[in-house]
């Protein structure tokens, strides 16, 4: 008992920490989310190099990218193909075996294009490159493998599948972009050209975030997400807490220990 109350409470003592450290991320997030306050888009080229600007406009695009799976004028997309396959494992011997179902990455691509976010007051320029980016699911589907060919019989489609040791039972195709011509938020860093990008040098732990989503509404999602972190981190922490505890108690007072047999017969008499 007292090893299995050590084990849980290693395991969750790490998951504690990164349950913890994930809401305190989120929470600052937020924290620096409400504390800078919106730059006009014209007065971004004013300012220094590492300056934190967080803009509200829209996007602006001259020469966008088209999606790969939308083809659709974007300012920055991720495209996946994935595919889901079936396959024997054999023990050492060969003699049994188990199906089993693993998914696989085809292809990923990731393409972008400098852009400008325009409001009231002008534009500023914005290079996507290395930000954190919240765009539209703009591709989302399956393709299902039929299980039997046309023209062939149910002997032939089962011998088939015995045979075949990797059999591909669909493919994904997800596509997820940064439109142009949308109202969208930026929180980044003014670099060397006045054009906002990822951190520089001497502005360690800034965040750079373009968002289709508005100021307001992911603020309202990292304050949720933070809560639950933290909440179930915490809980986490006390169990790991309670089972060590608990460990220490028992090995303590030697009651992990079984009690030693009694002998029916010592002291007894049965006529």
């Amino acid at each position: 008992m007292v090893a299995w109350l050590v084990l849980l409470g290693v395991l969750l003592v790490p998951s504690a920490a990164f349950l913890l450290w994930s809401g305190r991320s989120s929470r600052n997030d937020m924290a620096l989310m409400r504390a800078t306050e919106t730059t006009p888009a014209a007065h971004v080229a004013k300012l220094p190099p590492g300056s934190l600007v967080e803009l509200k406009g829209r996007l602006r695009c001259a020469s966008p990218v088209i999606g790969e799976l939308s083809n659709a004028a974007c300012a920055h997309f991720v495209s996946t193909v994935e595919r889901d396959y079936e396959f024997f494992e054999y023990d050492s011997h060969r003699k049994t075996s188990c199906c089993k179902r693993k998914t696989e990455i085809v292809k990923t691509t990731t393409l972008f294009a400098p852009f400008e976010i325009e409001d009231a007051s002008g534009r500023a320029r914005v290079s996507p490159e290395s930000a954190i980016i919240e765009g539209i699911e703009a591709v989302a589907r399956e393709d299902v493998r039929r299980q039997a060919a046309e023209g062939e019989s149910v002997m032939q489609t089962a011998l088939g599948a015995i045979n075949n040791t990797n059999r591909t039972l669909c493919f994904r195709y997800k596509e997820t972009h940064l439109p142009v011509d949308v109202d969208i938020y930026v929180l980044g860093v003014v670099g060397e050209d006045r054009c906002i990008s990822a951190q520089t040098h001497g502005t360690k732990g800034q965040r750079f975030l373009i968002s289709v989503n508005s100021e307001e509404a992911r603020a309202a999602e990292l304050g949720s997400k933070s809560r639950v972190l933290l909440g179930i981190g915490a809980v986490c922490l006390a169990g790991a807490l309670v089972c060590l505890g608990s460990a220490a108690w028992l090995a303590r007072h030697g009651l992990d220990r079984p009690a030693a047999p009694q002998s029916v017969l010592q002291n007894e008499s049965w006529w």
